[in-house]
């Protein structure tokens, strides 16, 4: 069963219009207020919203039940699916913007396909039309590679057609194309980034593209790690440090700057034994081998190499600034730093 947070019936019902910037300062987002999070237990959201939280905003986390509720931020729980409860909740609360991390994972959307479309696509209507409802002006959703399919272009350009390989791509598509509608239709201040696959310490074990974060921490904690994909495989990446900052700068950018509502981001496209050489060069006795599964490297060869970033750059100053070696050294020495059995990074002291 899939929960999302559950609050009062009290609503109010308020339709958006092309001018809702009173409720905005002139610089895009509020720049403080209170922010609600989907998926508020994630990946993301964990750590954006400590961010946030620092910055000033009031958090609040909507998502499951936490396996370690031990996040410092107002959680509740309820469920996705049920429009009227999200209503509800949205009503309570009160948001100034809604960042929508909920969803279901690459492995698990191709595991239980029905239980995928009810959270990923279904969710997000429900979301927009809550919104909607409720006078929420503001909705931030980040999509993925996935939402492309092979074959591709080796550098994707902004208009590159979609055709996603996996329904988890799919249903990315699908919330971007909605996010577009609501935007063009009612106001909505909708804005959206294609993730490349984060590299993260909290990166989902269940998503197809989660070696390119476990390898870097199994490798940390154990020394060991088998990559399910070809020393070949090149996905395009981008470190958990550069995802923050691209959303704080993209929800802080004016809204009279943004020339599209959705962006790309290009960072780093290392292949796997790359990736594989930059952790050994700093763990010299790592034990990391490779035995692919065709599955799984056929769907992430299908995801893009490279971006064209370029409208980014340009319209609210898009750079990264980890490539493979800095992430790899940074990545590490986080994970190794005080690690009980004294293991030590290679150039790090």
């Amino acid at each position: 069963m899939i929960y999302f947070f559950f609050f009062s019936s009290r609503r109010r019902h308020t339709s958006f219009t092309s001018d809702w910037s009173s409720d905005v300062c002139s610089s895009g987002l509020m720049s403080l207020g209170t922010t609600l999070i989907t998926g508020g237990a994630g990946n993301l959201a964990r750590q954006l919203s400590a961010d946030l939280a620092e910055a000033g905003h009031r958090v609040v986390l909507v998502d499951l039940p936490p396996s370690a509720p031990d996040l410092p931020f107002e959680y509740h729980v309820a469920d996705i699916s049920n429009r009227e409860r999200l209503e509800s909740t949205l009503a309570e609360v009160r948001p100034d913007r809604v960042i929508h991390f909920a969803s279901l994972l690459s492995g698990g959307s191709e595991d239980n396909r029905d239980l995928a479309w009810r959270v990923n696509a279904d969710g997000a209507f429900g979301l927009f039309e809550a919104a909607l409802a409720t006078g929420v002006s503001s909705i931030f959703f980040p999509s993925s590679v996935a939402a492309y399919g092979s074959p591709l272009p080796e550098t994707v350009p902004p208009d590159q057609p979609q055709w996603p390989s996996g329904l988890y791509g799919v249903t990315k598509a699908c919330v971007e194309r909605l996010g577009v509608y609501y935007h063009r239709r009612f106001g909505l201040d909708f804005r959206c980034l294609r993730l490349p696959v984060v590299v993260s310490r909290f990166a989902p074990p269940g998503a197809a593209s989660a070696y390119a974060s476990r390898c870097f921490v199994e490798a940390a904690s154990s020394g060991r790690f088998t990559f399910r994909v070809r020393p070949e495989t090149r996905p395009s990446l981008i470190y958990i440090k550069d995802v923050l900052r691209a959303i704080r700068n993209l929800l802080d950018a004016p809204h009279n700057q943004l020339t599209q509502r959705v962006y790309n981001l290009q960072a780093l496209s290392p292949t796997a034994g790359e990736i594989c050489r930059a952790i050994t060069d700093r763990i010299p006795d790592a034990r990391l081998d490779f035995d692919p599964d065709a599955e799984v490297t056929q769907l992430i060869e299908s995801w893009p190499v490279r971006f064209d970033d370029s409208a980014a750059r340009t319209d609210w100053g898009w750079s990264p600034h980890f490539e493979l070696n800095s992430l790899a050294d940074d990545f590490l020495g986080e994970l190794t730093d005080g690690d009980a059995d004294g293991r030590r990074l290679r150039g790090t002291g």
